[in-house]
Formats: C-alpha cells, sequence, structure tokens
C-alpha cells in the first residue's frame, strides 16, 4: 500500500524523545523502534492475505506528520506483543480509520461491555469539568470500546499489557501511548490539562479493564 511507503520517511521519534535519553539509550531505542515497525510492515504484509487491515491501519497513522511524535511509543507496544486490535483502539479516539476500523470489530459480535461507570469515572474527575457534554460521551465511549476490544483477546491482552512479576504493574507504554491520545485529542479541542492527571486517569481506567478481563477468563473457565 502507498502509505506503508511514507514511513520510510521517518528518521526516528520526535526531538523531545531525543532531549529525554542519552545518546546511547537513544540508539537503544531507535534500533527497536525500526524493527518493531519492521516487524509490522512484515505483518501487513501477511494481513493482506486475510484482508484484515489492521497493520496497515497504524502505519498509515504513524505515516501522518502530525503524529510522528508518538512513533517510539507506538512501536513499544508493537514490540511488546500488545494486540493490534488493541493498539487501535487506542488510536480511535483521534484517527477516523481507526474508529472505523474498531466499529468493524465490534460489530454483531456479543461484545463484553466494560461495567457501567466510564461517565462517572470521567466526570468526577475535578480536572475534566471544563469538558462540554460531547467531549465527555465521546471519550466515555472510547474507553468502552478499549474495554471490548480487550475483551475479544482477554489472555493476550493479560500477558502483554501486565508485567509478571508479584507487583504485576501495568505496561508503562500502553498507558503513556493512551495518556498523549486522550492529551492530543483534549488539545484538538483547546483544552489542556495537566500530562500526569491524564496518565493517571488511563491508569485508573486499565486497571479497571484487567480486573473486568480477570473476571471474564475466571467465568469462561467456569462455563468450559
Amino acid at each position: 500500500m502507498s502509505e506503508a511507503n511514507d514511513l520510510d520517511l521517518f528518521t526516528g521519534p520526535a526531538p523531545s524523545e531525543k532531549k529525554e535519553m542519552s545518546d546511547e539509550k537513544f540508539q537503544e531505542e531507535m534500533k527497536k523502534a525500526q524493527k518493531a515497525i519492521k516487524d509490522l510492515k512484515r505483518e501487513e504484509g501477511k494481513a493482506k492475505a486475510n484482508d484484515d487491515s489492521l497493520a496497515a491501519i497504524i502505519v498509515q497513522f504513524l505515516s501522518q506528520s502530525e503524529n510522528t511524535d508518538l512513533f517510539l511509543l507506538i512501536s513499544r507496544t508493537v514490540a511488546q506483543n500488545i494486540p493490534s486490535e488493541l493498539i487501535i483502539a487506542v488510536l480511535s479516539l483521534i484517527d477516523k480509520r481507526s474508529l472505523e476500523e474498531v466499529k468493524g470489530l465490534l460489530e454483531g459480535g456479543e461484545g463484553h461491555p466494560q461495567k457501567e461507570g466510564h461517565e462517572m469515572v470521567v466526570h468526577q474527575k475535578a480536572n475534566f469539568e471544563s469538558l462540554s457534554p460531547h467531549h465527555k460521551k465521546a471519550i466515555d465511549k472510547w474507553i468502552g470500546n478499549i474495554s471490548e476490544v480487550a475483551a475479544k483477546k482477554p489472555h493476550r491482552v493479560l500477558e502483554t499489557a501486565v508485567i509478571p512479576g508479584p507487583d504485576r504493574i501495568l505496561s508503562p507504554v500502553l498507558v503513556q501511548l493512551s495518556a498523549f491520545i486522550l492529551r492530543n485529542f483534549l488539545l484538538k479541542h483547546d483544552f489542556t490539562i495537566e500530562f500526569q492527571t491524564l496518565r493517571d486517569f488511563m491508569q485508573g481506567v486499565y486497571v479497571e479493564i484487567i480486573k473486568n478481563l480477570e473476571v471474564l477468563i475466571k467465568e469462561q473457565k467456569k462455563l468450559g
């Protein structure tokens, strides 16, 4: 596809990301990022045979100049083997093609909707009070879509989004990417909220999603 060729224009993450790293760490991260995107393009080639455009959507998203600052974060999520469907669900708040794909993924399926309460979670955040009902609803719907898409592959999401160990830490990269997507959505609509607040908010969202996935898997085992 033509969009994939645009990826060759990337020389790496945005300058702001490089400032935060030493040269050695930056080079190491770049190697990982380039490998992840190369794997993604290879996956895209395989996907064509199955009429599946998930990898192509991510590549197209990255080929848009306004999204290049997310290059490193997205490549890290790919490298962690986080399902492409979940990555696309995250991007869908600011990307129309991703949103259409998410709608297609959820259409006609039995679905596993997140427990009611997204609206309450968003509305009770003091820093979100300035948002209009329309924008709050958009964020609520986005979170619900992420939850439903995650429930399509609960085992895979738990394996990749939760770092193994006694503390069961959520993937910082997934939380960080989601917070950046939310920040960009708000900026697009002239709202500014401190990034740490957005990151904490998304951390809470994923904690709830992970708990629901664990309950879902237990229920599936009982039925099995």
